[in-house]
């Protein structure tokens, strides 16, 4: 697990399968932000804010920005944490039917 210093004073673990979701959660209970308050200030709707941090949803590069804006967490950071979150997540299935090139190094785990 690594540790991560956001805010310049609030350490926070970070593992490959943490999400933008598991980071605002963390920042909102730090500083006692409720949903209603952050997405106020965020500019987005109770609604939408809620799918985001219930990973029903994944936040735009609009609201990372508009989040960046507010918080001053990287826009950039955000979206990596979900798009890591995602890709560990993500179903392989599909997988099994790929040839590999002859060329192509193995993708060892």
């Amino acid at each position: 697990m690594f540790e991560v210093d956001f805010n310049d004073s609030v350490p926070m673990n970070i593992v490959p399968t943490t999400s933008a979701a598991d980071a605002l959660k963390e920042l909102m209970a730090y500083h006692n932000i409720t949903q209603s308050e952050f997405a106020e200030h965020i500019d987005v709707s109770q609604k939408q804010l809620s799918f985001i941090l219930n990973r029903h949803a994944y936040m735009s590069i609009n609201v990372a920005r508009k989040i960046e804006q507010a918080t001053g967490l990287s826009a950039r950071w955000l979206l990596q944490l979900d798009f890591n979150y995602r890709l560990s997540q993500a179903e392989t299935d599909d997988l099994d039917q790929v040839k590999r090139f002859d060329w192509a190094k193995s993708q060892e785990k």
